[in-house]
């Protein structure tokens, strides 16, 4: 298994307890991209990101600051991507990219409750659903319109008088309107479901090597990965590592580009009781993890190893200040690379080309979403021969 992120984590677990022998290739001290998401179990999104709706959107969300930002320091990096983004935004294209993404999400909450219950110690998972608030004079419009989209296994209502004035109690500005997905969960923490993960695997007789692979490829007799001064045999091969998992197979040529995400976390103080909110004007998410706040935001299309932009903090923490929520300590920044394909769809699945390898990568901003259904069908195709739909095939783009 090569990954540490949420879903490599998630694979290795399900294979381990299933009757494999498991061997992690991943640096301990690496903090994945799954470390730094909104904690959200998103169920309700299962519209395909590539549509024309989407690019009608842009022009106001690229420019200077917006939600969505592209480093023009690397055009190379999103260039070419971008053409296939657009090729993926065909009707035929989009219908597939729709039924895809609900087979998988029509299972992503019941498997984390599935894997949350089979492990020792308290529920990983709150149930509570998401709050998502608009703000000025069409917010009510908005509302009704997002509640009347399709969203999957979840169901949607407004929120009432009442639930509108207690959140906006809680807040410097006024929110207009709001709806209640239930169906949805968040987690306690990311970092914790990392950990309880790990642990878990290991409790169950698998083994970690703190390693980096630079290539995987089929030998006659399995699957080899080298490192920089050797190489490992193993039966098999499941790469999941997140950003990084192209340059492991470069002959697949995988489309991969970076989809930055940045984060700012701080102390709140004991003084909010609000829900976890999705602020859909400010394409902010703040969540609460225990005696912290988190607030998450920004899609920026770069390279893996660009600099990151330190006025994305900052516009965090001035959405912070204007919003009027509980600041107790200094913040904390983070950023991290989602691993995204221009369908944002992931590659699931065997090798065409080397049965001994298989990858489970490119979810996108829905990682820890899909993390435990992913693990549970990758387990079944691994060992029992199950078909994935060709949408995920990892040869899709060669």
């Amino acid at each position: 298994m090569i990954g540490g992120g949420v879903i490599a984590r998630c694979c290795a677990l399900a294979l381990q307890r299933q009757g494999m022998c498991v061997t992690v290739l991943a640096r301990h001290d690496e903090t994945p991209a799954s470390y730094g998401n909104a904690g959200h179990i998103a169920a309700e999104q299962v519209e395909p990101l590539p549509q024309w709706s989407t690019l009608r959107t842009l022009p106001w969300t690229l420019f200077p600051m917006g939600p969505v930002a592209l480093d023009f320091r690397y055009p190379l990096a999103w260039l070419p991507w971008s053409v296939r983004f657009l090729r993926a935004c065909r009707p035929a294209a989009v219908d597939r990219g729709r039924v895809a993404l609900r087979w998988l999400q029509g299972e992503a909450l019941p498997a984390w409750e599935r894997l949350d219950a089979s492990l020792p110690g308290p529920t990983l998972l709150q149930r509570d659903g998401t709050v998502k608030l608009w703000e000025g004079p069409s917010a009510t419009a908005r509302a009704r319109a997002a509640v009347r989209a399709d969203c999957g296994t979840a169901t949607a209502r407004l929120l009432t008088t009442a639930e509108i004035g207690r959140i906006g109690a809680g807040l410097s500005v006024p929110a207009g309107a709001g709806a209640h997905y239930a169906g949805t969960a968040h987690v306690i923490s990311p970092r914790d479901v990392l950990e309880r993960l790990a642990h878990a695997f290991i409790d169950a007789g698998g083994e970690w090597r703190d390693d980096t692979a630079i290539h995987v490829a089929q030998e006659a007799d399995g699957a080899v990965v080298a490192f920089q001064d050797r190489s490992l045999r193993a039966d098999a091969v499941l790469v999941a590592g997140g950003v990084t998992s192209g340059a492991l197979l470069p002959h697949l040529r995988v489309p991969m580009i970076a989809e930055r995400g940045y984060h700012i976390e701080w102390d709140h103080g004991g003084a909010y009781d609000l829900p976890n909110l999705v602020f859909e004007d400010r394409a902010l998410v703040v969540t609460r993890f225990g005696p912290r706040l988190r607030a998450t935001s920004f899609v920026e299309f770069t390279k893996v190893d660009a600099s990151p932009d330190p006025r994305k903090w900052a516009a965090l923490e001035r959405h912070v200040r204007a919003l009027g929520l509980p600041v107790a300590s200094a913040f904390a920044h983070w950023h991290g690379a989602r691993p995204t394909l221009p369908d944002y769809l992931p590659m699931l699945g065997r090798l065409a080309d080397q049965p001994r390898v298989f990858v489970a990568f490119g979810h996108n901003h829905l990682g820890l979403t899909l993390a435990a259904t992913t693990a549970e069908r990758m387990a079944t195709h691994m060992l029992e021969d199950v078909a994935l739909p060709a949408v995920f095939s990892p040869d899709r783009f060669t």
